[in-house]
């Protein structure tokens, strides 16, 4: 049994990327039949800075991919409280980079990771939609961190995207500051992209 943080309810293709840290600062990845992501019904509760306590946890990382150490099968939530703003600092990575620059990295370098999260305070931060042509436009972000400017990063944090599901290119919001969680994506065209899937605004 576990007490964990959320700090990360994100979009998947079938269900929902949900993650947090429990009380020692590591990193779990809640999923289902051992890699498979949460159904939306079940995530949706499962909301961001919500304090939980998590029956069952059995750590089972990903066999395909190396960096999905976080993985964690459980039973049961049961919710106990919310995470103080005041206490976020708390939780930050200290990383000297996200996952290197850029918005992506081969399926080599991934596969050399022993993790796939990090949650990070960076500034100038944007959320805006990226013109998608024939394809429906997509939301994206871009950051400062440590000096390094961070682009076209897929956001798929899921209250973010609900909240802005009407507004659609050139639009765009511009923060100060924010806490956000980066996860690095399964692998697609031999690349495995870094995802901001979870959003902490002032």
């Amino acid at each position: 049994m576990s007490k964990i943080v959320i700090l990360a309810n994100s979009r998947k293709l079938r269900g929902r990327c949900v993650a947090g840290k429990d009380l020692k600062g590591n990193w779990i990845r809640l999923v289902k039949n051992l890699h498979d992501p949460i159904p939306a019904s079940r995530a949706i509760h499962l909301e961001m800075l919500k304090i939980f306590e998590v029956e069952g946890i059995v750590n089972k990382p990903s066999v395909k991919y190396n960096y999905h150490t976080e993985n964690s099968n459980y039973t049961r939530t049961t919710l106990l409280g919310n995470l103080g703003r005041t206490q976020l600092d708390n939780l930050v990575d200290n990383v000297p980079n996200i996952f290197g620059t850029g918005k992506q990295m081969s399926e080599v370098e991934a596969q050399k990771l022993n993790y796939s999260l990090i949650f990070v305070k960076v500034s100038n931060f944007q959320i805006y939609y990226k013109d998608g042509g024939q394809y429906p436009d997509k939301l994206r972000g871009s950051f400062n961190y440590r000096g390094v400017l961070y682009t076209d990063i897929a956001v798929t944090d899921s209250l973010v995207e609900e909240r802005l599901s009407n507004f659609r290119a050139p639009y765009s919001e511009m923060h100060a500051e924010a806490y956000i969680t980066i996860s690095i994506g399964e692998i697609f065209n031999r690349n495995a992209y870094k995802l901001i899937s979870g959003i902490v605004l002032p």
